[in-house]
């Protein structure tokens, strides 16, 4: 057993042989140095003084803690213990201990929790002490089968049926973190019968793995990109976002102006109401691609746009030109002045204009039934007059901007564009952002000038 494990590590340390026994061992693990220090406080009941960091805190705390137990789970240590009498039973990773010293309070008795039984109906150490355990259905292919039989989750495993397609196992066991990744580690070998909720999780797991792949962008790709923006005016790109990133602005953006009374169909100045939206909107597939049109660039517009069936519009052909400053300031080349909801927007002169590019992300599916984007390829080389843009619009054939969720469309401000009316009872959300690379000329500011980190 383990004590001849043991004694066959010394033997060969004193005599200069090779083992023939290798125990698993993670030199690089955190925190066993303080094994022995736990050790001797749990034997000889010593209070501690803690200083702890998780993995979700922002910064360490320091905490009296009374430890009653060391916990090996697959190859990771655990102290199990509580902060104060009559307190919840929790567990401290060691790799998260920072420090530790011995406390001046009187150490506090474990006469509540039996170890031998506690941890009975959980796999790993996270333990609901109010939870029932469920039972839990797994099937398995008949190539992963012999090595959850041969090595089984838990001890309360049993094989359930066995027939062509494969092994059904059941367990009683509580639903927490780590049965959830035991049956990840299994991949495509094994699928969740039961519970339902289990169920869901697993595979919203396994749908947020599969999203880090689809969002994977292809660097190669995106020089032609630039080329495509360049002379055609715009370009498309799909899996930009994940399906959680989605998720995250689509609830930032419901619940701010859920709260308000105006109507959400077009808000400017977005990031500036709702700043949160920062982080996940650039990101690294975002600062990619800004960095390969131009890593001089600062953002200077946003806008959000909800086309829904209780606000629903359509938009004829024009060039977007109009910028956004500050303060209306008469300066020479900036003409057609206009306030919109307290913004104040102004035509610049046509260099500005073509330093400038958009990034339209796309929070639904968007295509020609629910008011996708209407180009012209190659209109995007001079402001064009209204005879111009019915000339062109009346003998050209529009491309539709067809844009999964998560995906994006790059464009030029001169494009020629328009959008139908939704046909559908659907929501088509769409954050708007406009980059520059050029200062405006003094008293002129731009309204939204936000430098971003395209390197981080």
């Amino acid at each position: 057993g383990m004590v001849q494990k043991l004694e066959d590590h010394i033997y060969s340390q004193k005599m200069h042989s090779r083992p023939v026994i290798d125990m698993e061992k993670n030199v690089n693990l955190k925190g066993l140095g303080f094994l022995d220090t736990l050790y001797k406080a749990i034997i000889r009941k010593n209070a501690l003084e803690i200083t702890y960091q998780s993995f979700k805190a922002r910064a360490p705390g320091t905490f009296d803690f009374h430890p009653y137990l060391l916990k090996e789970f697959r190859n990771r240590w655990f102290l199990i213990g509580v902060k104060k009498y009559n307190g919840d039973l929790l567990n401290l990773a060691l790799d998260r201990i920072i420090d530790i010293k011995i406390s001046k309070e009187p150490y506090i008795e474990n006469e509540k929790f039996q170890f031998e039984t506690y941890f009975k109906n959980a796999i790993g150490v996270s333990v609901s002490p109010n939870l029932e355990p469920e039972k839990v259905l797994l099937h398995f292919s008949h190539r992963h089968a012999p090595y959850v039989i041969t090595k089984p989750l838990h001890p309360s495993q049993e094989v359930v049926n066995n027939d062509y397609y494969g092994v059904t196992i059941s367990l009683e066991v509580q639903h927490n973190f780590e049965l959830e990744k035991d049956i990840l580690a299994f991949g495509d070998g094994v699928k969740v019968l039961a519970p339902n909720r289990l169920k869901r999780a697993v595979k919203d797991r396994l749908v947020g793995a599969v999203d880090l792949y689809q969002t994977e962008l292809n660097e190669k790709g995106l020089k032609p990109l630039v080329k495509k923006l360049e002379y055609k005016g715009f370009a498309l790109i799909n899996n930009i976002y994940t399906n959680r990133e989605v998720k995250k602005m689509k609830t930032l953006v419901d619940q701010h102006f859920g709260k308000s009374e105006v109507n959400p169909y077009s808000q400017r100045k977005l990031l500036n109401k709702i700043p949160e939206l920062i982080s996940i909107i650039f990101n690294k597939n975002l600062k990619k691609i800004i960095s390969t049109v131009n890593s001089k660039v600062f953002l200077t517009k946003s806008i959000y746009f909800d086309k829904s069936p209780q606000a629903n519009w359509y938009v004829t052909w024009h060039q977007d030109i109009p910028i956004n400053v500050n303060k209306k300031m008469e300066t020479e080349g900036f003409y057609g002045w206009t306030k919109k909801e307290d913004v104040i927007s102004v035509c610049p002169p046509v260099e500005i204009t073509k330093h400038t590019f958009s990034i339209r992300i796309h929070l639904d599916e968007t295509n020609e039934s629910n008011g996708a984007l209407k180009v012209i390829s190659g209109s995007h080389n001079k402001i064009l007059s209204d005879d111009e843009i019915q000339l062109i619009s009346e003998n050209s054939s529009p491309v539709i901007c067809d844009v999964g969720p998560g995906g994006i469309q790059l464009m030029m401000p001169l494009i020629l564009h328009a959008s139908s009316k939704s046909k559908q009872q659907k929501r088509r959300r769409v954050i708007h952002l406009e980059f520059c690379d050029m200062d405006l000329p003094k008293p002129l500011e731009w309204a939204e000038q936000e430098f971003i980190d395209l390197k981080n």
